[in-house]
C-alpha cells in the first residue's frame, strides 16, 4: 500500500510540471523554452542585426568602395516584412563560399521596392523608432560606421519679399533761374543762383557777419552819386572785426587802391574768386594757401569809404554772381 501511495503521488508531481520540463530516457530534464511567434521574430532581428553590424565592421576594410551602394540596401530590407531566418541562412553560405556579402544579402529585399524621398537620416530614425534597446545600439553603431556622424540640415533659404526700390531724388539743379525785372545787368553779371557743386568749392564760411549797408546789383553811389551798378555787397562790422576766407583756395594777390583800400583776392575751385575789400590790415601773402574760415585781414574803411565795413565779391569764371546767397547776415 506504501509502494502504490508513492507511486501515486510522483504521478501527480509529474503531472503538475510545465511543459517545459521533460525527463529524457536517462532522467535527465531538458530545460527548454517555448518561444512565442512574437519573441522568435524578435530575437532573429537581433541576430540579424549583430551579423550585419560584424559585415559593416569588416566590410569597412575589405572593400570599403561597396559600403554606399551596402547602406542604400541596408536601409530597404530593415523597411519591409523580411524573412530573416532565410536572409541569415543566405548570409552564412555567401560567407563560407567567399560570396560577395552585398550580393548575399538580396533576399533582404525584393524587385519593386519603392523608393522613398526620405533622406538617410530620416530613414534611420524611423527604424530605430521600431528596434527594441540592444537592437538599436547595433544598428546605431552599424549606420554610424557605413554613413559617419549626421550632420545637421541646413535650413531651406527664403523668400523675403522684394523691398520697394525708393524713389530717386530729383537732382539739384546747377544753376536756379532768379527771376529779375530791375535794369539790364552787366554782362558780366547774373542774378541766377549756383549751388555749391556747380561752384566747384566744399564748405564755405561767412567772411563777416554784419548787416548788409548796401547790396548787390544797380544803386545810388554813396560817395560819387549817380547810378553805377554794384558788384558785391558791403557788410557794415567795426573796425579791426575778423574777416575770413570764404572757401579754401591760395591767396591771387593783395593791393592797396584809392577805391578799394588794403584789399586782397582768394583763388578756389572751379574758376570761383572771393574778393575782399575796404580793409585796415591784411593778414596773408601772395600765393599762400588757406583753408575755409581762416583768418586773411581785419575789417577798416580805408579807400572810398563812408564808414567800417567788408565789401565782398564773389566771381564764377569771370562772372560776378550775387554774394547774398551763399553768405548769412544780421
Amino acid at each position: 500500500m506504501g509502494t502504490a501511495n508513492r507511486v501515486w503521488e510522483q504521478e501527480r508531481k509529474r503531472q503538475r510540471r510545465p511543459a517545459a520540463h521533460r525527463r529524457t530516457a536517462g532522467g535527465r530534464h531538458t530545460d527548454r523554452a517555448v518561444l512565442g511567434p512574437a519573441e522568435k521574430r524578435r530575437l532573429m532581428q537581433l541576430v540579424v542585426c549583430l551579423a550585419l553590424f560584424f559585415a559593416v565592421f569588416f566590410g569597412k576594410g575589405i572593400f570599403p568602395e561597396r559600403m554606399s551602394e551596402l547602406r542604400v540596401q541596408l536601409l530597404s530590407a530593415i523597411r519591409q516584412d523580411t524573412d530573416f531566418q532565410a536572409a541569415f541562412s543566405a548570409l552564412g553560405q555567401a560567407v563560407s563560399e567567399g560570396e560577395p556579402v552585398t550580393e548575399a544579402l538580396g533576399i533582404l529585399w525584393g524587385d519593386g521596392l519603392e523608393e522613398s524621398g526620405d533622406s538617410f537620416y530620416d530613414q534611420q530614425a524611423a527604424i530605430l523608432c521600431g528596434l527594441q534597446p540592444a537592437q538599436e545600439e547595433l544598428w546605431t553603431d552599424a549606420l554610424t560606421m557605413v554613413a559617419g556622424t549626421p550632420q545637421p540640415k541646413e535650413p531651406e533659404p527664403t523668400s523675403s519679399p522684394e523691398a520697394e526700390p525708393e524713389p530717386t531724388p530729383e537732382p539739384v539743379p546747377a544753376v536756379e533761374h532768379v527771376a529779375y525785372d530791375g535794369p539790364t545787368l552787366p554782362d558780366n553779371a547774373t542774378m541766377d543762383k549756383y549751388n555749391l557743386s556747380a561752384l566747384g568749392v566744399g564748405e564755405t564760411v561767412t567772411p563777416a557777419l554784419g548787416w548788409v549797408s548796401s547790396d548787390f546789383g544797380w544803386r545810388e553811389h554813396p560817395v560819387d552819386g549817380g547810378e553805377k551798378f554794384h558788384n558785391g555787397v558791403d557788410l557794415a562790422v567795426n573796425t579791426g572785426t575778423d574777416v575770413l576766407a570764404f572757401a579754401e583756395g591760395t591767396v591771387d594777390y593783395i593791393g592797396d587802391s584809392p577805391v578799394y583800400g588794403l584789399y586782397l583776392q582768394l583763388s578756389h575751385a572751379g574758376g570761383l574768386k572771393s574778393f575782399y575789400c575796404h580793409c585796415d590790415k591784411l593778414c596773408v601773402q601772395q600765393g599762400q594757401s588757406v583753408a575755409a574760415g581762416e583768418k586773411v585781414a581785419e575789417s577798416g574803411a580805408t579807400g572810398n569809404a563812408t564808414g567800417p565795413h567788408l565789401h565782398f565779391e564773389l566771381k564764377l569764371n569771370g562772372t560776378l554772381l550775387n554774394p547774398l546767397y551763399y553768405i548769412e547776415t544780421q
